[in-house]
């Protein structure tokens, strides 16, 4: 039965993939995806939406922003222009729109209804050398890729969105870790059991895990309200993810998946920066620890120059977080993985 459900699953995927894309060549001019938002970042004072929020700390901000999906739009790309930007071919922050927390949450809620029997959550926290730009049109791109049919959201710490200010970038996401545990807090107190996914990339990884782990330490009650954590290429400390974050993460009845590469050549540099090696990162082996599914992307399509952002950059990995969100399959049920045994225990990786 289990052979069977995952060639289904493969052959789903692939069907939805074609229906997804075919989306974006239909007769309408474009689509568009709305996004709730928080984020720590300072207004800069301006108006336009693309530049609304700065690099600089600030008390929590909350709101909607809408982003349009170009009408040709291919699985896996992030359409951003070089120059100016075209809606017809790029994917563009349209409006941005603030809300006070307590009708923020109330909107949440409305939107929550409307998706009916989808009453789910995404919530995705981005890496470093990010804007709150940037960090929205992944989100919307991938939200769109997985044609994700509950509340899409994006949790914006101040990146400095600068690669001489990696250092900046770490003293502020280990700022954000309280306001970020704050947010999940508030979000699970409003969502049904399972409803809450959440996805974290790179230096993103440190504050979701930490607040994550103060959740399951002061509000244990709420656990039941998340469906899956997903840490994609963490820019984490290897022996500290070992010793210190996978026991607050593993067993709290909230599965986790952890996406590594050995072709991550920014979490090498990363590595040669901290002295250290990284949770993401793969040298002999992948990093394994009990209770937390490893996924080894090395081989994957989409990874890239620097071989970080395969999470919204490869179909093959698309479709990996597609099965783990929308049907919550583990690993083991999942046609595109094959297991590998280690000295150290269980990892998986995509077939060839």
């Amino acid at each position: 039965m289990r052979a069977f459900w995952s060639i289904f699953s493969a052959l789903l995927f692939s069907l939805q993939l074609a229906a997804c894309s075919a989306s974006y060549h239909a007769t309408l001019d474009r689509s568009f995806i709305s996004l709730f938002y928080a984020t720590d970042r300072a207004k800069s004072g301006q108006s336009d939406p693309a530049d609304f929020y700065s690099a600089l700390r600030g008390p929590m901000q909350y709101g909607v922003c809408t982003v349009s999906v170009p009408p040709k739009h291919r699985v896996a790309r992030l359409e951003t222009p070089v120059l100016k930007t075209d809606p017809d071919q790029h994917f563009a922050l349209f409006s941005l729109d603030t809300l006070s927390q307590h009708v923020f949450f109330d909107e949440l809620s409305r939107e929550m209804q409307k998706a009916g029997r989808k009453k789910t959550m995404l919530v995705f926290v981005h890496g470093y050398n990010m804007s709150f730009e940037d960090a929205v049109l992944r989100m919307a791109q991938v939200a769109a890729d997985l044609d994700f049919r509950g509340v899409p959201l994006i949790y914006s710490w101040p990146s400095q969105c600068s690669l001489r200010l990696y250092r900046e970038d770490e003293r502020n996401v280990a700022a954000t870790e309280e306001n970020l545990f704050r947010f999940l807090a508030g979000l699970a107190e409003r969502s049904d059991k399972g409803g809450i996914s959440l996805l974290a990339h790179s230096m993103g990884s440190r504050a979701l895990t930490a607040a994550f782990a103060t959740l399951a330490r002061e509000r244990s009650e709420l656990l039941l309200c998340f469906r899956t954590i997903i840490l994609a290429a963490p820019d984490i400390d290897a022996d500290s993810f070992r010793r210190d974050i996978a026991p607050s993460l593993a067993g709290k009845g909230v599965p986790v998946t952890l996406y590594v590469s050995a072709s991550d050549r920014a979490l090498s540099i990363s590595e040669d920066v901290n002295g250290s090696p990284r949770a993401g990162e793969i040298k002999d082996v992948p990093l394994i620890v009990s209770g937390i599914d490893t996924i080894d992307a090395s081989e994957v399509d989409g990874n890239g120059f620097l071989g970080h952002s395969y999470y919204g950059r490869s179909k093959t990995v698309l479709s990996d977080i597609y099965y783990i969100i929308n049907h919550g399959i583990p690993a083991a049920e999942r046609f595109a993985l094959e297991p590998v045994d280690a000295a150290e225990g269980r990892y998986w990786r995509f077939r060839k």
